[in-house]
C-alpha cells in the first residue's frame, strides 16, 4: 500500500525535476539591457517527457479583437455579484471567442516550446506572427469608453486575465530570438499600451465617481490582477514605473487582509468566497513571484499578512466549511484553486519552512497538466 509520506515524496521530486528544467527562480533573460526579470526561462532540460506525434504547424493567426464597446457583465444583480446569469455568461462568451482562441492557440506553443525543444524553431515565428497581428490593430483597446463605468471595466479585466499568457508567449518567442526589430517596437509597444490602459482603470479618478459607482475604486482580487498584468508587461519593456505600480499594489493589497489572513471583500461573495480568497491568492502570488525574481522585498507587516493569508487560505481551501460558517453559504470547492500555492511555497522557503511544506503537500493533489495559467511557475505539460 503506498502512503501519503511516499505520495509527498514523489510529488517533490517532480516539483524538483520541474524547478530545473523550467524555474520560476533561475535567472531570467530581460527583453532590453535593463535589469528587470521575467519568471518564464526556457531549458534545453525539458521539465516532462511530453512527446508529439505530429511537427508541429504554425496554425492561422486568430484574428484580432479590437472593438471593447458594450461588453456587458455576466452577474445577475445581488449584493455578493456571485450568482451567474446563464444567458448573460452565453452571450459573454460568444463576444469573447477571439481572445479565447487566441489565448488557447498561444498557450498550446508555450507548452510546446517548453517540452519539446526540437519544435523551438517554428514555434518562435509562429508566436510572433500571431502577436504581431494583434499588435499592430491595437487589440484590446478600442472603443473602450463606448461602455458604462462596469463595462469598461469588465472590458479592461478581459485584457487583464489574458495578459500573462501574450507575456509569457513574447518571452518565449524573445528567448528564441524569433522577433524581429520592428515586431519587437511593435509587440512592445502593444503591451505598454495595454499596461497604461489597466493602470488608468485601477487609478481612481479626481473627482471621485459617482457614489454608486465608487465600489469600483475598491482594492480587491480584480486590482490585484491589473497589477499582475501590469507587472509582467513591464518585467519585459523594462518599464520600472509600471513595474513600481505593480508591487505598490501588492503592499497595499495585502493591506487589506485581516488579521487571520482572510479577504473582507472576498469573503464577502457569498457561496463564491472560498473561491475569490483563493482568486486573490492566484493574483498576489504572481506579484510575489516577480518582486522576488527582481529583489523587491516586502515590508516586514507585508510578509506577516502574506504568510497569515496563505495559512488561512490553505486551512479554507482544506476545510471549506471554515468560510461556510462565517457566510452562511457552503462554498464550492475545485481542486484548480490550489494551483497558486506550489509557486508561492518557495517564497516561504528560508522564513517558514513549515509553511513551505504545507502548501507543497496541500499543492501535491493538483494536476499541473491541467494548469492553465500559472504556466511557467512551476512546470508544465
Amino acid at each position: 500500500m503506498k502512503t501519503a509520506s511516499s505520495k509527498f515524496g514523489r510529488f517533490l521530486r517532480r516539483f524538483a525535476a520541474c524547478a530545473i528544467g523550467l524555474s520560476l527562480w533561475s535567472t531570467a533573460i530581460p527583453s532590453h539591457a535593463g535589469d528587470l526579470r521575467y519568471p518564464l526561462v526556457l531549458s534545453e532540460i525539458p521539465p516532462t517527457s511530453e512527446r508529439y506525434d505530429e511537427p508541429f504547424v504554425c496554425s492561422k493567426p486568430v484574428p484580432p479583437m479590437v472593438d471593447m464597446s458594450n461588453i456587458g457583465t455576466f452577474y445577475k444583480p445581488g449584493p455578493t455579484q456571485s450568482v451567474v446569469d446563464k444567458e448573460a455568461m452565453a452571450a459573454y462568451v460568444k463576444r469573447n471567442k477571439p481572445i479565447d482562441d487566441a489565448a488557447a492557440s498561444l498557450k498550446l506553443m508555450i507548452r510546446r516550446a517548453i517540452n519539446s525543444p526540437g519544435d523551438r524553431g517554428r514555434i518562435g515565428p509562429c508566436i510572433m506572427r500571431q502577436l504581431a497581428v494583434w499588435a499592430k490593430a491595437h487589440a484590446l483597446l478600442g472603443n473602450l469608453d463606448d461602455n458604462d463605468p462596469k463595462g469598461r471595466r469588465q472590458a479592461i479585466l478581459i485584457t487583464v486575465f489574458n495578459m500573462k499568457t501574450f507575456t509569457d508567449a513574447y518571452a518565449v518567442a524573445f528567448q528564441l530570438g524569433a522577433p524581429t526589430t520592428d515586431q519587437r517596437k511593435l509587440v512592445e509597444g502593444w503591451l505598454d499600451q495595454l499596461g497604461d490602459a489597466i493602470v488608468s482603470e485601477f487609478t481612481p479618478p479626481s473627482p471621485p465617481r459617482p457614489k454608486k459607482d465608487q465600489w469600483l475604486d475598491r482594492n480587491a482580487n480584480t486590482r490585484y490582477w491589473g497589477a499582475s498584468a501590469v507587472g509582467l508587461a513591464a518585467a519585459l519593456t523594462q518599464d520600472e514605473r509600471k513595474f513600481d505600480w505593480a508591487m505598490n499594489a501588492l503592499q497595499t493589497g495585502l493591506a487589506e487582509s485581516d488579521t487571520d489572513g482572510s479577504f473582507p471583500m472576498e469573503l464577502a461573495r457569498g457561496g463564491r468566497a472560498l473561491s475569490y480568497q483563493s482568486f486573490a491568492m492566484k493574483a498576489l502570488t504572481i506579484l510575489v513571484v516577480l518582486a522576488d525574481k527582481n529583489n523587491r522585498a516586502l515590508s516586514d507587516v507585508s510578509e506577516q499578512r502574506l504568510a497569515a493569508a496563505a495559512r488561512f487560505s490553505v486551512a479554507a481551501f482544506e476545510q471549506p466549511e471554515l468560510i461556510a460558517k462565517r457566510t452562511g453559504m457552503e462554498q464550492m470547492k475545485e481542486r484548480a484553486m490550489s494551483e497558486w500555492m506550489l509557486p508561492l511555497s518557495q517564497h516561504f522557503s528560508v522564513s517558514d519552512p513549515g509553511l513551505t511544506t504545507q502548501l507543497r503537500t496541500t499543492a501535491s493533489a493538483f494536476d499541473w497538466s491541467k494548469n492553465n495559467y500559472m504556466i511557467g511557475l512551476a512546470g508544465a505539460k
